[in-house]
């Protein structure tokens, strides 16, 4: 339960880890309040592989208002690798999840359910690049389901 330093280090696990034969899998996000859907979801990705990384997406790509991100990308990160079903953490300096893609070529690709039936273009350009180095997208399914900027735009709404 590590946070990388960076993609080089990330590959080199990555190659470790095939070599072992062991599976990989990635979720990527935001994860600025993290919550029982959250918990959940990791839960359900580990679950189906052997070593579950998770990428955060870097505060200058976050964009879901102008009080967000509530923590950095570096508290965030520190937070996610202490939850024991994530294997190691990574900030992602890139604007979506194509790049640590990329770089790790998980077996699995992880989203949450509400994604499920999403027509974001660049949720189908991943799931492509992730087809295209020989994985696949996985949808953890939505028993336990809530939304960051729900509880956001409460607890902002409530400190006015």
């Amino acid at each position: 339960m590590t946070v990388l330093n960076s993609v080089t280090e990330l590959k080199a696990l990555a190659e470790s880890y095939r070599k072992d034969g062991l599976t990989i899998g990635l979720c990527h996000g935001c994860f600025d309040i993290v919550h029982i859907g959250h918990i959940h979801h990791l839960r359900q990705a580990n679950l189906l592989i052997d070593r579950l990384f998770v990428s955060i997406t870097a505060d200058k790509y976050v964009n879901k208002g102008s009080e967000r991100p509530i923590f950095s990308d570096y508290h965030r990160a520190k937070f996610m690798a202490s939850i024991r079903y994530c294997h190691h953490v990574i900030v992602s300096d890139s604007p979506t999840a194509e790049h640590i893609l990329s770089a790790l070529r998980p077996h699995v690709f992880f989203k949450g359910a509400d994604y499920g039936t999403s027509t974001d273009l660049r949720l189908n350009a991943e799931r492509i690049f992730v087809e295209s180095h020989g994985g696949r997208m996985a949808f953890t399914d939505g028993k336990v389901m809530d939304s960051t900027s729900r509880i956001a735009n409460i607890i902002m709404s409530k400190s006015m």
